[in-house]
């Protein structure tokens, strides 16, 4: 296994958030309207298609299980089938692009810095990268925790094919030792699952307690 390949999840089965505000609706809110997205780690191209058609944006995904690139080609995208890092370098031709898109993908590689890190050559000049990543210290995971159970599931933050895990302190961190500064952090938790957007500021006030996902907005630093 190379030092960025993945675990791959059973990517069918992830669908499009609809309870309330979640890690999919915080992503489309930092997307401008008719541009270009690099959607790495697509699935089934869910996302991309909830873009299309809530932002009239334009599509390319990269993903390595043969079922969802499938589905995602039926849904109308062009799709790279491959790991992440040689994904991005198929990808590269069809660049630059406004926005490239690591949602709840980079905490299933090995090592992905150098995929995170590889993401700045593809961009538009003003475009960004939004990455979301599981809070493994939420107060959900904590609650876990502290009643001595660590029980792996097919989804959520104790997902069985997660192989990195970050607080909101070391997603900051790992990010930024990447290359990027942040421009926009958005929290997303039981409260915005049930209240809906107007939930994130008191989520934001105890990111690391009341968010499940920490979604980021980055440009490169320097």
């Amino acid at each position: 296994m190379s030092h960025t390949e993945t675990v791959s999840p059973p990517s069918t089965h992830y669908a499009l958030n609809r309870r309330g505000y979640g890690t999919h609706q915080a992503i489309a809110a930092r997307v401008r309207p008719g541009s270009r997205i690099l959607d790495v780690g697509c699935a089934s191209g869910y996302v991309m298609g909830y873009l299309r058609d809530v932002k009239g944006c334009e599509g390319i995904g990269i993903e390595q299980d043969p079922a969802a690139a499938h589905q995602a080609r039926l849904a109308g995208f062009s799709v790279v089938e491959d790991g992440a890092e040689r994904g991005m370098a198929v990808a590269a031709s069809d660049g630059p692009f406004d926005h490239i898109v690591f949602g709840d993908v980079l905490e299933h590689m090995v090592d992905p810095g150098p995929v995170l890190a590889g993401s700045r050559d593809l961009l538009h000049s003003d475009g960004t990268v939004i990455v979301s990543l599981p809070n493994v210290v939420s107060l959900r995971a904590r609650m876990r925790l502290a009643s001595g159970v660590w029980r792996y599931e097919d989804s959520g933050i104790f997902d069985r094919t997660h192989l990195r895990f970050f607080t909101v302190s070391t997603g900051r961190n790992f990010v930024i030792e990447c290359g990027f500064r942040i421009s926009h952090e958005t929290f997303v938790g039981p409260l915005t699952f049930l209240g809906g957007h107007r939930l994130l500021a008191l989520t934001a006030l105890r990111p690391g307690l009341l968010g499940n996902q920490m979604v980021f907005e980055l440009r490169p630093a320097g």
